[in-house]
């Protein structure tokens, strides 16, 4: 099972995680990255044209679209 969680370390340099209780009694092998560090592609690396998302955010003018709920499991 991987799993991704994000969370922020106090003040005091605590990190405080709360895991789903089917993990408990087993050994688990935790990593930890600066998220600070990761950065978010630009649409050009994405394959998009640069501009493509300021043409098309928000610019559905037909029936209103419904999202279904979906239940997430994990992995």
């Amino acid at each position: 099972m991987q799993m991704k969680l994000k969370s922020k370390i106090d003040a005091e340099g605590k990190l405080f995680l709360q895991l789903p209780q089917q993990l408990a009694n087993q050994e688990l092998v935790i990593i930890i990255t600066d998220s600070s560090k990761e950065t978010i592609p630009t649409p050009e690396e994405l394959g998009y044209t640069a501009d493509f998302f300021d043409k098309t955010a928000g610019k559905w003018e037909g029936e209103v679209l419904v999202r279904e709920n979906l239940v997430y499991s994990l992995l």
